[in-house]
């Protein structure tokens, strides 16, 4: 290829990268001119950018600019499919106000809150846009937020609504004691504490059975004086050896309760007890048995009802039940 063609195209080209770049600048001049003429358009742009989960529209207009881990359209997205931003209204309180009445929709929610603006440069900013969040405690195993990994004493910055708080453990899910802010707000603490996800109710079920199989294999009125662990008691004359159980298989009348340690000053929540579910109530077996008095007569058949205490630690690599000794 000839010198004269090559210096032909690198001018197009260069040609061609300058009219990107100076179409970029003038877009974002013209964005920049857009949303801080006023706190109105400071607000406006502000509550449109969460709405249409772009983080990064949204942090033009927030001051002081935070961490911004969670401020990502991710984030964004995963709030606006909880509670979306709809029907958007923004009061004009002149230039020189120092907030902001806005209106608007999160998800069923109608919230109507003064939004404060500050000065930023030539134009116009939200203030606390950006909420500061300091995780007090995580009573969760293996806690994330927006499925990255948190711990506590983190200090997070999270935009206004739903948080997502979760555990790598299917078997939970978060929620926080105290509300989300619904809008921009000044520092606040999580405290997290750990509920059940359908997955771990089920875990929790599958182990309880697992147990009442394994007792079923016993042959006599008290199962556990030929199946360690097991507290079944049939209190009626029966020959030993002729006990035949059925195990529960209808365990509605059973309770799940997930431990939630309470950490003090003075010391922090017993890791062993995080994921722990304790379970109670009652079950009824199936069983038949050789009545002691009358070895030689027809076989019993009957059911037995049995208050079932114990617990299934869901943390395990197999959740196992563990009954409560019987006294």
């Amino acid at each position: 290829m000839s010198r004269r063609r090559w210096t032909i195209l690198l001018g197009v080209g260069a040609l061609l990268l300058a009219v990107v770049l100076v179409s970029a600048l003038l877009v974002g001049l013209s964005r920049e001119d857009e949303r801080v003429r006023t706190p109105e358009d400071a607000v406006r742009t502000y509550l449109t950018a969460l709405a249409e989960a772009d983080a990064s529209a949204a942090m033009t207009v927030v001051d002081p600019r935070p961490d911004a881990r969670f401020l990502t359209d991710g984030v964004l997205r995963q709030q606006r499919a909880e509670a979306a931003i709809s029907d958007i209204e923004v009061d004009d309180p002149g230039e020189t106000a120092t907030s902001v009445r806005a209106r608007y929709r999160l998800g069923s929610r109608q919230v109507d809150v003064p939004i404060g603006v500050t000065r930023s440069g030539d134009g116009w900013a939200v203030v606390d846009g950006a909420v500061k969040v300091r995780i007090e405690s995580l009573l969760i195993p293996s806690p994330t937020l927006f499925g990255a990994q948190v711990k506590a004493g983190d200090t997070v910055f999270l935009f206004p609504g739903p948080q997502r708080w979760g555990s790598r453990d299917t078997d939970f899910i978060g929620r926080t004691v105290d509300d989300a802010p619904l809008g921009p707000h000044e520092p606040v603490t999580a405290r997290v504490v750990a509920e059940l996800s359908p997955t771990g109710v089920s875990a929790v079920s599958d182990a309880v059975s697992a147990h009442l199989t394994r007792c079923a294999a016993s042959t006599r009125a008290d199962a556990a004086s030929d199946v360690a662990g097991c507290t079944q008691r049939l209190f009626r004359s029966a020959v030993d050896g002729s006990v035949r159980w059925t195990a529960p298989r209808d365990l509605s009348g059973l309770r799940y309760l997930l431990r939630r340690p309470t950490p003090s000053a003075e010391s922090t929540p017993d890791d062993e007890d995080l994921g722990t579910v304790d379970v109670a109530g009652a079950v009824e077996w199936r069983v038949a048995y050789t009545p002691d008095y009358d070895k030689n007569g027809p076989r019993v058949e009957t059911t037995d009802a049995q208050y079932l205490v114990g617990s299934v630690d869901l943390t395990a690599d197999t959740p196992s039940f563990t009954a409560e000794p019987v006294t």
